[in-house]
């Protein structure tokens, strides 16, 4: 019986093909996520809206965040975060926040944009949580 080479190369596409499908169902190799969900609070106050992201501070660069709703805040699983060391920032524009802003700018108008968030929680934070061990599933954070 003679392979043909289309055979052969048919043969290898099937099973890069289904090997891909293993590995994209089964999760296989790829490092899990865990969410993380907690309080805010803003000068002692629950933080009514905003967002809280997360930038890892290990060798993989990776980051997620979630949205900050009346002082509580989710990062879900599935979206989730690896099990890094990671810095944390706070913003108290929502995206509804910054689409009105991007609308407006289209519209040639400027909307002046406040950030309640002092800078030193926001682009110079220095707020750091270690999820490396993959244990931590609730952090609060109080913004003195």
């Amino acid at each position: 019986m003679k392979i043909t080479q289309f055979e052969v190369l048919l043969t290898l596409a099937t099973a890069l093909g289904i090997g891909w499908i293993v590995h994209d169902y089964t999760g296989f190799g790829t490092v899990p996520t865990q969410g993380l969900t907690g309080t805010v609070r803003l000068g002692g106050r629950p933080m009514s809206r905003g967002i809280v992201r997360f930038v890892s501070l290990d060798s993989q660069q990776c980051a997620s965040g979630g949205y900050v709703r009346n002082g509580r805040y989710e990062v879900s699983a599935d979206l989730g975060l690896m099990p890094h060391r990671y810095h944390v920032e706070f913003s108290s524009n929502d995206d509804e926040t910054m689409k009105q802003a991007a609308a407006a700018n289209i519209r040639g108008e400027v909307l002046e944009v406040k950030e309640e968030v002092p800078e030193r929680y926001n682009r110079l934070s220095q707020i750091e949580i270690d999820l490396s061990s993959g244990s931590v599933l609730e952090a609060d954070f109080d913004l003195k």
